[in-house]
């Protein structure tokens, strides 16, 4: 998407991409492009951590997919294979000159309480990348308010099943997850 895109969710990693998807959605729901009443959200990695901020902060979306979510920008820096090149879009450490706070606020995790979206939750439990304790909390989060989500661990390194018969499985998954609360004839069967 360019350095300028990249430089501007500096220190907003959530609320930001979370106005751009919400203007982007608005304007194909004036256009009428969409069925307003079969909206998901769904993504991987980043797209997961946006999926989250976005249920956490809009209502609308009927199902969410969320794959190897970054749900906590603490774990991120402290736990992530990233961690010593990237500071997860958040400028410095949180340990130091008051940042801990900024993390808190960007995390998608700490707004999990207002989520109502029903979720599917994906993710490998070797992941180097975004630790699957993360999956954990999310899913927790999601059950103890009584949100309907499901959570599949796939006893895999990687961040993303590497091997096609299990990458079959989270597309199915994936797939007959949103055909089951948009209704629609999406499934990879």
């Amino acid at each position: 998407m360019g350095n300028a895109y990249q430089h501007a969710i500096v220190n907003d990693a959530g609320d930001g991409p979370g106005r751009d998807v919400m203007a982007g959605l608005a304007v194909v729901k004036k256009r009428g492009f969409v069925d307003t009443t079969r909206i998901a959200v769904s993504g991987w990695s980043w797209g997961g951590f946006v999926t989250i901020w976005l249920t956490g902060h809009f209502h609308g979306f009927r199902a969410a997919v969320a794959g190897a979510a970054a749900t906590d920008l603490l774990d991120m820096y402290a736990l992530s294979d990233l961690n010593v090149i990237r500071r997860h879009s958040i400028v410095g450490s949180p340990w130091v000159g008051g940042r801990e706070q900024r993390y808190r606020e960007q995390s998608p995790i700490t707004y999990a309480s207002r989520i109502r979206t029903p979720t599917l939750i994906l993710h490998d439990t070797k992941d180097a990348r975004v630790t699957v304790t993360q999956s954990y909390k999310l899913y927790h989060a999601l059950r103890d308010n009584g949100v309907a989500v499901k959570f599949v661990a796939y006893p895999v390194p990687g961040h993303f099943p590497g091997d096609p018969v299990r990458a079959r499985d989270v597309y199915s998954r994936w797939l007959d997850w949103l055909d089951h609360y948009l209704g629609s004839a999406v499934s990879a069967k």
